[in-house]
């Protein structure tokens, strides 16, 4: 009971901790843009960093836990083959996004196409974000029922409570630097259960000796189970699932919209790819590796290991849990640290799709069809009511998820492969293919949609359109008739089908409604972006340590410096400038784009530029500042 009652007050400081950290930042969200986005200020690492701690949720730690001590290596399969997708992100959908400045994919889908596409895609896409929020939530609540023994019902509520504290309140720029936090937090905590795993069983030598040979693969069987087989995962989770995790996850495109040009964003995307991801893989797996090794050698010797309980894993959803708490050797205030790193998992992934849910909410629903032209305040509170909706949403989908059967991997994908299918082609048809058109794009999705969840209800159908699909994939007589993944390859198929016939016979739009929204425009969506017919793009250097002169005939976007360090910058009139605190570590919090007026004969270390504009980059007096030529 003392042990419940240290873990438990572990998890209470650091929920009050963390609300008061997420509540500091109340004050960076001065309108509804800086609310969603930041004011795109950020630098690469911060976004690339907060990233971390979005990417791994508290599903992460049960489900890869689980599926390590099920399968062993073979876990990490997701969280590595999302590499083939990031080129099309990074020089197509990326520049897309951030030079168009769309705030929402249905607003993407509203330019592209109309607004009939635009409400399509909203459907889809606020269900398949609202499925996470309810998915994270109840794999909290998974963890506090098996921790503490607390009853879902209350648990997963008073979680909800905080997280929609500090979101409702604090907006994205809470959530990236709560993220931030948070994702540091994962990391360490999840480093040392792994390490507690490994002296317990006596070094990374012991592991690998202990461990299986099945389980030491990099790959799970082909077809084996239904639940996760290496075939139906490539077909279903690495496609479908890579393109809407990263092409459609409102939070994550949140996360690069807010990076202060779209150079840092692809800088945060390599990094996400060759070091996040992998990285992330290791810390929520391996505790399930580890487990398995830990069983085994366990039965080997006959009873419990030295200095360490004997470990019973009778639910493998608690694989986690069990070994972390035996191998720390039931230190509570140690457990209680890794406990709440599981709690920060939950935070930081669900504070990023309710703020995503929330700008979705305001930009294609309230602002278009409720409250068309009230002012920035006006839509600040409305953003924070809709953060406040929107959890309240994802609570009341969590338990939904209480009594299903499967494993964890099985439940996230099994709803996850039914929603996203229409709406990834689509996505994919509209921003690489400039021929296709609004009806392609409105029926397609729609016929997609419909037939794909068709076929988990009806067997007829299954037998009828997904089995011969499966028959060619996999091979005739490996059918389990069970399909977790292999649906969202069907959808995928039927959605680009019915997409390019209905495009390829109906009439071609004009190129002028497209223009700066497919990968063939993104010259165009520069000049839209910048406001300006000429582009600058020879690279100049960052100049630092300026001090600031106001002058009130500068015009509130505008800046000047001397002709010396516009010569430096490559910058002439009319150039974006970002403009920063010098202090690096700030990350950009303190920063806003304007444009270069004409030099001013002052000081090289001079710039000048309108009160407003100072007040607008939050701005410290006596603190120097940073600028560089975007384009």
């Amino acid at each position: 009971m003392s042990a419940l009652i240290t873990v438990a007050a572990v998890l209470v400081v650091y929920f009050i901790l963390i609300a008061w950290f997420g509540g500091f930042f109340t004050k960076f969200s001065k309108d509804v843009n800086d609310f969603f986005y930041s004011g795109q200020r950020f630098a690469w690492w911060l976004g690339a960093a907060s990233m971390i701690a979005t990417g791994i949720g508290s599903y992460s730690y049960l489900k890869y836990s689980q599926q390590g001590m099920e399968t062993g290596l073979s876990s990490a399969m997701t969280y590595t083959n999302d590499w083939f997708i990031i080129p099309f992100f990074m020089f197509g959908w990326l520049p897309i996004i951030y030079f168009s400045r769309v705030k929402s994919i249905p607003e993407y889908f509203a330019r592209r196409f109309n607004d009939t596409a635009r409400y399509i895609a909203l459907v889809i896409i606020l269900a398949y974000m609202l499925f996470y929020i309810g998915y994270n939530l109840f794999t909290m609540g998974v963890a506090l029922q098996g921790l503490l023994g607390i009853s879902m019902y209350w648990s997963i509520p008073l979680v909800t409570l905080v997280l929609g504290g500090y979101v409702t309140f604090g907006g994205q720029t809470a959530v990236i630097f709560t993220d931030l936090a948070q994702g540091i937090m994962l990391y360490i905590a999840g480093g040392i259960a792994i390490i507690a795993g490994l002296v317990a069983l006596g070094g990374i030598g012991e592991w690998w000796a202990w461990l299986p040979v099945t389980h030491r693969l990099p790959f799970v069987h082909l077809f084996n189970d239904y639940q996760f087989n290496t075939a139906e995962l490539f077909w279903g989770e690495a496609l479908a699932g890579s393109i809407a995790f990263t092409f459609m996850n409102q939070g994550f495109i949140m996360r690069y919209l807010a990076l202060k040009s779209v150079n840092e964003g692809r800088k945060a995307c390599i990094f996400n790819v060759l070091f996040t991801l992998p990285f992330s893989a290791i810390i929520v797996g391996a505790v399930g590796w580890i487990a398995k090794s830990l069983v085994i050698k366990q039965a080997a010797m006959g009873g419990m290991l030295e200095g360490i309980n004997a470990i019973h894993i009778e639910n493998y959803y608690h694989t986690f849990l069990i070994v972390a708490w035996e191998c720390l050797k039931q230190n509570a205030l140690v457990f209680g640290f890794v406990v709440a790193a599981l709690s920060a998992a939950l935070m930081s992934t669900v504070d990023t799709l309710i703020n995503a849910c929330a700008a979705i909410g305001i930009y294609d629903i309230y602002k278009p069809l409720i409250k068309k032209n009230a002012s920035e305040r006006h839509y600040l509170i409305a953003a924070r009511w809709m953060s406040a909706l929107i959890a309240l949403g994802g609570l009341f989908l969590s338990f939904s998820f209480i009594g299903m059967k499967g494993s964890l991997m099985a439940i996230h994908y099994k709803g996850i492969m039914l929603i996203i299918p229409a709406l990834v082609t689509t996505i994919f048809l509209g921003a690489f293919w400039r021929r296709f058109n609004t009806k392609a794009a409105c029926i397609s999705m729609v016929f997609g949609a419909v037939l794909t969840f068709v076929t988990e209800f009806s067997p007829f159908m299954t037998d009828l359109l997904i089995d011969p699909i499966a028959n060619f994939v996999l091979g005739a007589g490996l059918l389990s008739k069970k399909y977790i993944y292999m649906r969202a390859l069907f959808g995928m198929i039927v959605t680009a089908l019915v997409g390019i016939i209905i495009t390829l016979v109906t009439a071609r739009e004009s190129d002028e409604k497209t223009k700066g929204l497919t990968i063939c425009t993104l010259e165009d969506a520069k000049k839209i972006y910048k406001g300006s017919d000429r582009l600058n793009e020879t690279l100049g250097k960052k100049i630092g340590h300026l001090e600031v002169e106001f002058d009130q005939s500068l015009k509130e976007d505008e800046i000047s410096v001397s002709n010396k360090t516009m010569e430096a910058l490559k910058a002439v009139t009319e150039d974006m400038i970002y403009v920063e605190d010098h202090r690096w570590w700030l990350g950009g919090l303190r920063s806003l784009h304007t444009k270069a007026a004409q030099a001013h004969n002052k000081s090289d270390s001079i710039i000048m530029m309108n009160k407003k504009t100072w007040e607008n980059g939050l701005f410290l007096d006596g603190k120097k500042l940073k600028i560089e030529k975007i384009f």
